[in-house]
């Protein structure tokens, strides 16, 4: 179940760039755009250790899945904040 809770916020942060670019706001923020869509990636990594072999040895798996979903969480708000900074701007 936590793998479909990573798989989940991958997409939203993989698909969150693309709106932006539809409706033509991700120049003003590219920077903001490109952290978010890195936390996307670190999410598909923090699952990707919830299903491989790793579960297997010594729990390492698991701790891995917790770093980089830590780290896309980090990436994430850095990008939310960016952004935040960057739509509020004159």
């Amino acid at each position: 179940m936590a793998e479909m809770y990573l798989l989940y916020s991958a997409l939203v942060c993989l698909i969150a760039p693309v709106f932006a670019e539809y409706a033509k706001i991700r120049k003003k923020a590219e920077r903001a755009f490109n952290w978010i869509a890195a936390g996307g990636v670190s999410f598909i990594l923090a699952a990707a250790f919830t299903l491989s072999f790793w579960n297997y040895a010594a729990q390492v798996g698991q701790w891995l899945q917790y770093l980089f979903e830590f780290i896309g969480w980090i990436y994430v708000l850095i990008g939310a904040l960016l952004a935040l900074v960057e739509f509020t701007k004159k």
